[in-house]
């Protein structure tokens, strides 16, 4: 069983705009909400590019440091998907499972530490490890190559239209995760 982290397990849209929001500040540009939630759930350099930000490639980095730092400060805005993360917590002893998610490294660590889900993993795929990220279906195509679990019998769980396009590019089952209005 492979879970996505943003939007899915947990849903991280306010904490990431307000983060992202104060780091883009920093270099000048006003993020505005209209523009981010457009460009949510996309790996860092497609999302500066979809919300128009015209970054050197030094301003990107300062952007995505600055956005580190900032974002643990706003993890009680985050909410967890607690009916899907029961689920987890009680397939975990009987299936491999694994998070797929284009967040970066240090960031989803955080947030998998903030709220006890690092353990609840057998294999995790991050946005620096693969080259392309959702929709194309290398981030799943590791997952169940380093789960050692075909395509076929595995199972994904996604919110947005690149990562269920992902997932089943991958040969993967989608169960689509909406946020409760």
């Amino acid at each position: 069983m492979l879970f996505d982290m943003d939007g899915t397990l947990l849903f991280t849209e306010e904490a990431n705009f307000v983060a992202y929001r104060r780091a883009f500040a920093e270099e000048g540009f006003n993020l505005e909400r209209a523009a981010y939630q457009r460009a949510f759930g996309l790996r860092f350099d497609a999302m500066v590019r979809e919300v128009g930000a015209k970054l050197d490639t030094q301003a990107a980095v300062r952007v995505r440091d600055a956005k580190a730092r900032f974002y643990p400060e706003s993890f009680d805005q985050v909410r967890p998907n607690l009916p899907l993360i029961g689920l987890l917590r009680s397939v975990r002893a009987h299936h491999v499972t694994g998070l797929v998610t284009t967040a970066a490294t240090t960031n989803a660590r955080a947030l998998m530490a903030h709220f006890d889900l690092a353990h609840l993993f057998d294999v995790t795929v991050f946005g620096e490890d693969v080259e392309h990220p959702k929709p194309h279906p290398e981030g799943y195509l590791r997952a169940a190559r380093l789960a050692d679990v075909p395509t076929a019998q595995c199972l994904a769980f996604e919110d947005s239209a690149s990562g269920v396009a992902a997932a089943e590019a991958a040969g993967i089952t989608v169960v689509r995760v909406q946020e409760a209005p």
